[in-house]
């Protein structure tokens, strides 16, 4: 981790993510816990294609605008940030099956610690496990097939 609330934004903070990717539009914040930065990068380099990230660190303003929840684990504690919703860089990789791939992918990065939620064209991670937080895996937000 890295003390304060602004990087440069050209810096790489992973193997395949730059801290511009983190920044909150609002304010500009781009810090995010290292613990979040090694997921990211294995979730990469296991899926094998570009990943982007959404949305990193939200100031309490910017996660209210977009109606986030009121203690998201994108607001920052103590500078720092500990989610990112990610999808495909690339807009053939967003089919329904793709994103749910991406999910599992980050579900067995994770390996049962931090927070996962499926969403219909994102996956949001964290790493709230470095704040000793409990786990959390959500699916209910992604819209399943109906088998008949």
């Amino acid at each position: 981790m890295v003390k304060g609330k602004f990087m440069d934004d050209s810096i790489w903070v992973g193997q395949y993510f730059q801290a511009r990717e983190f920044k909150c539009p609002c304010c500009g914040s781009n810090k995010v816990h290292s613990d979040l930065i090694s997921a990211l990068d294995k979730v990469r380099k296991s899926i094998g294609v570009a990943i982007r990230v959404n949305s990193g660190v939200r100031c309490e303003s910017h996660n209210r605008s977009i109606g986030g929840a009121p203690r998201s684990y994108h607001l920052p504690r103590d500078g720092i940030g500990y989610a990112a919703d990610i999808t495909f860089e690339r807009s053939t990789n967003k089919l329904p099956l793709d994103i749910v791939r991406l999910f599992i992918t980050a579900e067995d990065v994770l390996l049962g610690k931090g927070g996962i939620i499926l969403y219909p064209t994102w996956v949001h991670v964290d790493v709230r496990h470095a704040l000793d937080s409990n786990t959390y895996r959500d699916v209910s937000k992604f819209p399943w097939p109906r088998i008949s």
